[in-house]
């Protein structure tokens, strides 16, 4: 059985994916890493096919992973926030997780981690993946919120554009410097941090034993 790890962020190697990867190396067990943007994962249908046998109708790179979700021990499930709540492609994912918890509840009892990575709002997207693990009556162990930078630093015309963020959080004039991306000691933390979730999780493992 392996621990399972996703991230809902379409940026490789992103902050969020480096997090992500630091948990997952300083837990010392089987795991796997997987990018949600690289899959086919369709919305679910609401047809309720799933309700008697905890299994999707649906065909697509979901359905498999429901299997192997049904066997992980532990889930690390990663998001970033998009017009002020989790971002789509993730919020399609734990949807489609539905599946498993008619009438058996099969990630009661699971290890969680949620993480989140953003500028402003990441807080939000650790409040909806905290509640997506009580819900589904898995144990939350911890959770990490990762600095991010706003998209209007590195897309060419945040110093221009009438409505980038760059204007409404520093001020019509601003211009982009170093100050407004995460810091390296902000980086340096949060790796930290993640590495104490990763060594929290393979003792929570092992007791599980």
């Amino acid at each position: 059985m392996k621990v399972l790890a996703f991230s809902g962020s379409p940026i490789r190697d992103g902050n969020l994916e480096k997090a992500i990867k630091e948990i997952l190396a300083a837990v010392g067990e089987p795991s796997e890493f997987i990018r949600l943007a690289e899959l086919q994962i369709r919305p679910c249908l609401a047809c309720r096919k799933c309700v008697e046998t905890n299994r999707c109708i649906q065909k697509d790179d979901m359905s498999v992973l429901l299997d192997r979700i049904r066997e992980a021990p532990a889930l690390i499930i990663g998001g970033f926030p998009t017009f002020f709540s989790l971002n789509a492609l993730t919020k399609t994912f734990i949807e489609r997780l539905s599946a498993l918890k008619h009438n058996h509840m099969l990630t009661r009892g699971k290890l969680g981690i949620s993480v989140a990575c953003g500028f402003r709002d990441a807080g939000k997207v650790l409040d909806y993946l905290n509640s997506f693990f009580d819900w589904f009556q898995m144990i939350r162990i911890g959770s990490l919120q990762v600095p991010g930078c706003m998209p209007c630093l590195t897309c060419g015309f945040g110093e221009k554009c009438a409505y980038s963020n760059v204007k409404i959080c520093y001020g019509d004039d601003a211009k982009i410097n170093p100050a407004m991306f995460p810091s390296q000691e902000q980086q340096q933390q949060t790796l930290k941090e993640a590495r104490r979730l990763g060594e929290h999780l393979r003792g929570k493992l092992y007791e599980l034993r």
